[in-house]
């Protein structure tokens, strides 16, 4: 994992204005300071190549930071997205993100420029939440099985139910997922590409397909553990079940109705 720093500092460029402001109050001007360089430093870019580790550069990352994975690289497991201090975002994104244009939908052709995650079966996702997590922008990155004989109910689990998630503030939010690629294989049973039990997620010009199985209902995205709101805006969505669903199940957390769609 190769890891590059961008940091902001800030410099005092008239020394002698200081000769002229009484020791205490330059004391606490210095102390002001130095406390704000340290605050506006931090802002970091971590590089996952091929063969990296991506859990580790998601564990490591802080608020604020981007994650940049390699095009055409293949991670394998269910990645989780931990709970983190701070209100400012980290990004995991592409490192051919600006061939995918912002506001425009992306296409199974388009995967080339993408790393892919994948999970190897044993009914896990590929990528999931811990409860409360917060604040993570997912960029122009495909989602699919290992194969088309790997064994896994959903892709991306967003927020779960039962007594994980039986309160509001367990709830993972501000969540973002953006020009994204979640698929099965064309033969593969699989019942569904993203779970959203979650709150203030948006899921925008991606591409969600191949959503099917025998006996029961699929979807491409499914709901009912998860306050809202939810903007899932210029995607093209497929699965044999139902393409959006909110409902099905009763929520865990008392009295919950998805809401602001």
């Amino acid at each position: 994992m190769v890891i590059s720093l961008r940091r902001t500092s800030v410099r005092l460029h008239s020394p002698s204005i200081l000769h002229s402001v009484r020791p205490v109050l330059l004391f606490a001007f210095l102390f002001v300071l130095s406390n704000l360089n340290f605050m506006v430093a931090h802002a970091a870019t971590l590089t996952v190549p091929a063969g990296g580790d991506l859990q580790a550069a998601i564990l490591a990352a802080q608020p604020g930071d981007t994650i940049i994975v390699e095009a055409g690289a293949t991670f394998s497991g269910t990645f989780h997205l931990p709970l983190k201090a701070g209100d400012e975002y980290v990004t995991i994104q592409s490192s051919r993100l600006a061939e995918l244009p912002e506001g425009q939908r992306v296409s199974p052709s388009q995967s080339h420029l993408m790393p892919k995650i994948v999970t190897p079966g044993l009914g896990n996702p590929a990528l999931h939440t811990v409860p409360g997590a917060h604040h993570y922008r997912i960029l122009g990155i495909e989602f699919a099985p290992a194969d088309a004989d790997t064994f896994t109910y959903e892709l991306i689990t967003l927020g779960e139910q039962g007594e994980s998630q039986d309160t509001l503030d367990e709830v993972p939010h501000h969540l973002t997922f953006d020009r994204c690629y979640i698929h099965a294989f064309p033969e593969q049973a699989l019942k569904r590409g993203v779970t959203l039990n979650s709150a203030h997620t948006d899921i925008t010009n991606s591409y969600i397909s191949g959503f099917k199985a025998t006996g029961q209902d699929t979807q491409a995205i499914l709901g009912w553990n998860g306050p809202g709101p939810f903007r899932i805006i210029n995607n093209y969505l497929e699965a044999a079940g139902e393409n959006v669903m909110f409902g099905s199940a009763d929520p865990s957390i008392p009295g919950l109705v998805p809401s602001d769609i």
